[in-house]
């Protein structure tokens, strides 16, 4: 329950992040802030799931949840390195593409992976 719960935490500190991307066109330090808190929250998330699962084989759901993660890491770091060499201006539009792409593959994954857990209680 613990890594539901964190998860989602992480999903609504992404979401914030994200949507102050989208709307803005810029990696302020805002928007870097909540995708580093969104991402160090997924980080703690999938290690509980990991711990809970008592199991590190790789799984449907943990394949998805970790090319999503990967996808999040990748993204907060280009905007990170955006800022660092740009400053505030306009982030560019293949980056600005790559982080809705992110954005919308991770709400994928989380919808996934809970629709996976239900199914797996169900059966």
């Amino acid at each position: 329950m613990t890594a539901v719960l964190t998860v989602t935490l992480a999903l609504t500190l992404y979401t914030i992040g994200t949507l102050k991307q989208q709307r803005s066109r810029r990696s302020t330090a805002a928007v870097r802030g909540w995708l580093t808190v969104g991402v160090v929250f997924d980080v703690l998330a999938t290690a509980l799931m990991i711990v809970a699962s008592k199991s590190i084989a790789p799984t449907v759901h943990g394949v998805i949840g970790y090319s999503a993660l990967a996808l999040m890491v990748t993204d907060t770091t280009l905007l990170w390195r955006h800022a660092r060499a740009k400053g505030a201006v306009e982030v560019s539009r293949g980056l600005h593409l790559f982080s809705r792409a992110a954005y919308g593959y991770w709400v994928l994954a989380y919808v996934t992976g809970g629709l996976l857990v239900m199914a797996e209680r169900a059966a």
